[in-house]
């Protein structure tokens, strides 16, 4: 004889039994109670909202003709107020019209039993509901961990984007005549616009697309905007500039990765403008004449390991009224809905329309967002345009001076965030008169400055370790590991001093940098040449030793001497003068 067991009422959980005949109601509470369940009854459907409200429930069982409100009206309003929690609905009814059957399933009734029904059947049926409610309950609960995972993911992505567009345009040069527009298809951008003045006054920009979008394409930058900056301060010429970023995107960057760029220089002294395009749509030249294209006809940097005479910028002559404008290819590629590119008809109507002096950039967006409109941007999108009037440069300077005759000392001291943007030298010297007689060596003084400046941030108060660049992951690692604590370490103080001393002929500067860290070993400082190409870190300090007659460090490190002496009929060791291609 089998033995039969009752599980105790409410082990599985609670059944709202709505239904207007009392008897019903009582048949199926001993039916349920047997198997488990709690129970409530309601006799109509507002009673049914009101107990559901007071006590929810695991399992509805729900007649359908009742009074008042009947049982389709009740399961919507209870399915509402159940929300994103599921409670399976059992319609009980008479109806066997195919009608009836369907606007159960409508109303939001999950299962029915047709009148009457066995104990066994009720029994199978409640046992589908409750493998369909757990494993929604099993989803649902997967859903909040996941949501939780996905917003903290965001604000830790949202807070890398911060530190990273800190860290690469922090360095860029402020221009009220400089109109810049940067759409990226993802939190980071691929897109990257970079510019800085170089020592005789003039204007640098950059701009780079890296391949892809997001933080695989945009995580180049970092190393990209240091070497712009730091080499346009210091007044190395273009070639150079361009040779050193692609030898360290090609070392850095796996084999499908580069960055297709476009590099501007326009001279601070002469009616000069270079530039070299690698990868990257046509910028254009608006002139009072004509409208000049800057058409690429070179690699993307990071493809070959040296590039060669790909590598030699070229040259056009501009007048102030003239405008230039350049782009990232997700302008010219934008789809519309249609598919169709921004690039292939409405873009070059833009540009046959262009009229002399006139600014590009509002029509052009304007016509760009209608043309998108709710299409998806696929691409990230950066476009710069300037007008190369004498607003865009710095304080410009004479390539000779004569010989002062009065020594100087000056002093700087920057603090906590202030120490994220070291000012040029030619910025800080030339409203107090000081460049005369140091200018024409104003690119090698630049270049001592500027490395132990940047050894003073990045070792002395930032902490950073330059062996960290040995390798690829290690150089990737030390650029985002200096772009977190230039934002959340970036305390301290750093000395510079620079005292001039008049010869005949010739001249001295004496050089101190002194930072408030801890100091390093100074005896483990790199003493290679500075022509190494087989490592691209400590090349900085081999560099000024050639620059200087003497580099003395004190205070456990932390603070440095250089001594740059010049007579005047020698050659200068560093030369300030681009090379126009």
């Amino acid at each position: 004889m089998p033995i039969v067991t009752h599980v105790p009422p409410g082990m599985r959980g609670t059944a709202l039994i709505v239904d207007d005949e009392p008897a019903n109601c009582r048949l199926l509470t001993q039916m349920l109670r047997r198997e488990g369940f709690a129970t409530h009854e309601a006799y109509d459907g507002y009673k049914a909202l009101e107990l559901f409200a007071q006590h929810s429930a695991d399992i509805v069982f729900m007649d359908v003709m009742m009074p008042r409100m009947d049982g389709f009206e009740t399961t919507r309003q209870l399915k509402q107020m159940a929300g994103v929690n599921f409670v399976p609905v059992i319609f009980l009814t008479a109806l066997r019209d195919e009608k009836s059957l369907i606007e159960c399933t409508e109303a939001g009734g999950d299962d029915f039993l047709t009148k009457p029904f066995s104990l066994g059947i009720l029994k199978a049926r409640i046992k589908a509901m409750e493998r369909v409610r757990d494993l929604q309950r099993t989803i649902h609960a997967k859903n909040v961990a996941l949501s939780a995972l996905l917003e903290q993911d965001r604000e830790e992505q949202e807070l890398a984007e911060r530190v990273f567009t800190r860290a690469v345009n922090a360095n860029n040069v402020r221009l009220d005549n400089l109109n810049v527009v940067l759409r990226p298809a993802a939190l980071f951008s691929g897109d990257v616009i970079l510019t800085q003045h170089a020592p005789d006054g003039g204007l640098r920009i950059l701009v780079g697309d890296f391949t892809g979008h997001g933080l695989a394409a945009a995580i180049g930058a970092l190393p990209v905007a240091d070497v712009f900056h730091t080499m346009t301060r210091k007044g190395v010429d273009e070639r150079k500039l361009l040779a050193e970023i692609n030898r360290k995107l090609y070392q850095m960057l796996p084999a499908d990765r580069f960055m297709a760029a476009c590099l501007i220089s326009i001279s601070g002294h002469d009616h000069q403008l270079r530039w070299w395009n690698g990868g990257m749509p046509s910028g254009w030249l608006r002139t009072q004449t004509e409208l000049l294209e800057l058409e690429s006809y070179a690699l993307p940097l990071g493809i070959l390991p040296e590039l060669g005479e790909l590598g030699v910028p070229r040259c056009l002559t501009i007048n102030t009224a003239d405008r230039l404008l350049l782009m990232s290819d997700g302008l010219v590629e934008a789809n519309n809905s249609d598919e169709q590119m921004f690039g292939d008809q409405q873009f070059k109507k833009l540009l046959v329309e262009w009229q002399p002096g006139e600014a590009m950039m509002p029509r052009l967006i304007t016509t760009l967002d209608a043309h998108i409109a709710n299409a998806e941007q696929r691409d990230d999108i950066a476009i710069v345009e300037l007008p190369l009037n004498p607003s865009l440069f710095a304080a410009t300077h004479p390539l000779c001076c004569p010989l002062s005759t009065a020594s100087w000392c000056w002093l700087l001291e920057l603090h906590d965030e202030r120490l994220v943007d070291m000012p040029t030298l030619g910025q800080v010297l030339q409203p107090l008169g000081l460049l005369n007689g140091i200018e024409p060596h104003l690119g090698p003084l630049q270049t001592i400055v500027s490395e132990l400046y940047t050894n003073a941030l990045e070792h002395g108060i930032l902490g950073l370790d330059s062996r960290m660049k040995a390798t690829q992951e290690g150089f990737e690692e030390y650029y985002l590991e200096r772009a977190r604590r230039l934002v959340d370490h970036c305390h301290g103080q750093i000395t510079l001093r620079l005292c001039y001393e008049p010869h005949d002929p010739g001249g001295c500067i004496h050089i101190m940098v002194r930072d408030s860290g801890p100091g390093f070993d100074s005896q483990h400082l790199p003493t290679g040449s500075i022509d190494d190409a087989v490592r691209f870190w400590g090349r900085g300090i081999p560099l000024v030793r050639d620059l200087c007659q003497s580099v003395t460090y004190s205070h456990n490190g932390a603070q440095v001497e250089a001594v740059y002496v010049w007579h005047t009929d020698e050659q200068l060791p560093y030369s300030t003068s681009p090379t126009a291609g």
